[in-house]
């Protein structure tokens, strides 16, 4: 019985305090073509206490989605830097920024890239919260009719072609 409770007291001591830690640095990204639409859906979840940080480093001053204004700007500019593609050699973000949302302890960011093409031979850049966290790891997966395919971006791996 007392080890039953202390494995409920552990349990309880460590969820009140993993919005604030958690062992592990990750993102997970989702592009999607929409063959109704005919466009690549992008969705990228992050935790938000990482996110915060690394807007934070990337503005010079402390970011909180909850404080801030202008969020949607910040976010934007935010992302062009670390999220894109290499065209011919040059960096290009091809895609319209559509918003984001809260869910629990993760943002959820949305994108629209505006083409039926597939994105096989590009070269996506993933860097994302990499200069903020050592250990961050961002995990890509392209889905079109049904082919999957998934890749991981990590420090001193940034950039993969697509097939």
């Amino acid at each position: 019985m007392k080890s039953l409770l202390l494995l409920v007291f552990l349990g309880f001591f460590h969820s009140s305090f993993s919005k604030e830690i958690h062992p592990f640095h990750t993102s997970v990204t989702e592009l999607v073509f929409n063959e109704k639409e005919g466009i690549w859906e992008v969705s990228i979840r992050l935790f938000q206490d990482d996110l915060e940080l690394g807007i934070s480093q990337f503005k010079g001053k402390r970011f909180q989605f909850q404080q801030a204004q202008g969020v949607d700007e910040v976010l934007q500019a935010f992302l062009k830097t670390q999220f894109g593609f290499l065209v011919n050699q040059q960096w290009q973000t091809p895609y319209r920024y559509v918003g984001w949302e809260p869910q629990q302890d993760v943002i959820w960011v949305y994108l629209e890239i505006p083409t039926q093409q597939s994105l096989s031979g590009v070269f996506l850049k993933n860097s994302l919260l990499i200069e903020s966290f050592p250990d961050q790891t961002n995990l890509v997966h392209v889905a079109r009719k049904g082919d999957k395919k998934s890749y991981l971006f990590q420090k001193g791996k940034e950039v993969h072609q697509l097939n």
